[in-house]
């Protein structure tokens, strides 16, 4: 089981703090993130990760996304292996003007 926390606008678009996935084997984030995706599509019908990834499927500049507190960025990016009993915490890209 992983546990994947949402925060900012994110957790307000979706009305979703935390959801847990069950884990069978270790993946990377990217994959990780598609399943994310069906799972919160199954309970609220909205697409949320243009908000995270740009067009090439890349992390979009100001996203963050931790996996067990360390940025994905300063590991493997999107390759980032997951496994059983991580967090990933996901925070869009923050607004401004």
């Amino acid at each position: 089981m992983i546990t994947i926390k949402f925060f900012t606008t994110l957790r307000l678009l979706l009305k979703i703090q935390e959801l847990e996935l069950d884990m069978v084997d270790t993946c990377s984030v990217g994959r990780v993130l598609v399943r994310i995706q069906d799972a919160v599509l199954k309970k609220t019908n909205i697409h949320f990760l243009d908000k995270l990834l740009d067009e090439q499927a890349g992390i979009k500049r100001g996203t963050i996304i931790l996996l067990n507190g360390r940025n994905v960025l300063d590991m493997e990016g999107l390759d980032a292996m997951v496994k059983d009993e991580d967090t990933i915490a996901l925070f869009p890209p923050g607004g401004g003007g």
